[in-house]
């Protein structure tokens, strides 16, 4: 790089260089002019028309450095990202699964003891319910959800982030929802905080926005790859979802941080996979008519999913009454009454 650079910085000013032209220099050249024996840009016309001066090479020299210097600035820092949104993921999922063992061992408990302890699986899911609504409303709004329209908000710069609040209160919260039997998942609460991560390891350094943005970006994808031990959906769920930017310094981020981040989730979780899949053999050509019927009919269900969950939203609000906690420990009461007859039902499973 440093013959590179050397050959960039003296060509600019008409300083030729012994042996040869640079690689750098030369493709300069060719788009833009056309470069003599001794090294000098010449100001003979390209194809396009135009001429490779050193106005020209200096800001193309200009851009390069900029961006050489920013992806050595975000390198570290993507490594920290990775790492603590990592440990939060390792928190969050290892709770969780012990507040499903909790859970699973109470209902068993209730179905022996029927006549005195159905009340308990009840009382759980409503307490449970109860304090993650209220977490939410009086301590940190933008945590509702699955908080990853907040973090598309916050990229857009319609929302702040106030990564303190959101990471306590969607741990708190989710582990208090999730764990008493709210059917929901965990990716959603690990993007969240794993953007919050982001915010906060960009405080550390004097960042420009578009780096923190970057940060919080990265940290969003890695909360991913180690809510489901994937390291590649991470990286193209922050390029094609979140960021919607495929410029290396926004790739180089996204990428280190989310394979940390699921490194750390393998050292302390272990390697296995989260979904565990069997594999058969690979199916007759004639089943094609029937895959393309499945997806077609898993795409209508999913759009009458998306659009029901919105309108259930709308007027849950409409018929809400009293205090928001009440209404939320009832509806707890009403997982509940599920999870006694169908325990695969609730929860983050």
């Amino acid at each position: 790089m440093g013959p590179l650079l050397w050959d960039f910085r003296h060509r600019a000013r008409g300083t030729p260089r012994l042996g040869g032209a640079s690689l750098l220099t030369n493709a300069a050249g060719c788009e833009y002019g056309r470069v003599n024996m001794t090294g000098n840009v010449g100001r003979e016309a390209a194809v396009g028309g135009d001429a490779a001066t050193p106005r020209i090479v200096r800001r193309e020299m200009r851009d390069f450095l900029r961006s050489h210097e920013q992806r050595r600035r975000q390198l570290p820092r993507s490594l920290l990202v990775g790492l603590f949104a990592g440990l939060v993921a390792v928190a969050f999922r290892a709770a969780l699964a012990e507040a499903d063992r909790l859970r699973d061992g109470l209902i068993a408990y209730v179905h022996v003891h029927w006549f005195w302890a159905f009340p308990l699986p009840l009382a759980l899911a409503a307490a449970g319910g109860a304090v993650a609504v209220y977490l939410v409303r009086h301590f940190a709004p933008e945590a509702a959800g699955s908080g990853i329209p907040h973090v598309k908000a916050v990229l857009h710069g319609l929302r702040p982030m106030v990564w303190r609040r959101v990471l306590a209160v969607k741990f708190v919260g989710g582990l208090a929802g999730i764990g008493a039997g709210m059917a929901l998942g965990r990716e959603g609460p690990t993007i969240q905080m794993g953007s919050a991560v982001g915010q906060m390891v960009s405080g550390w350094f004097s960042c420009t926005p578009r780096e923190r943005r970057t940060l919080i970006a990265a940290g969003a994808g890695a909360g991913l790859a180690a809510a489901f031990n994937a390291p590649l959906a991470g990286l193209v769920f922050v390029l094609e979802e979140v960021q919607r930017d495929f410029s290396p310094g926004v790739f180089t981020a996204a990428l280190i941080a989310s394979g940390v981040a699921d490194v750390t989730t393998r050292l302390f979780l272990g390697q296995l996979p989260v979904f565990h899949v069997q594999t058969e053999a690979i199916p007759a050509l004639s089943l094609l008519p029937f895959a393309l019927f499945l997806g077609v009919a898993a795409g209508l269900l999913g759009v009458a999913f998306n659009r029901g969950l919105v309108r259930s939203l709308d007027l849950f609000e409409r018929v809400r009454h009293g205090p928001s906690w009440m209404t939320d420990a009832l509806v707890g009461l009403a997982v509940g009454a599920v999870a006694l007859f169908v325990p695969t039902a609730v929860g983050g499973r």
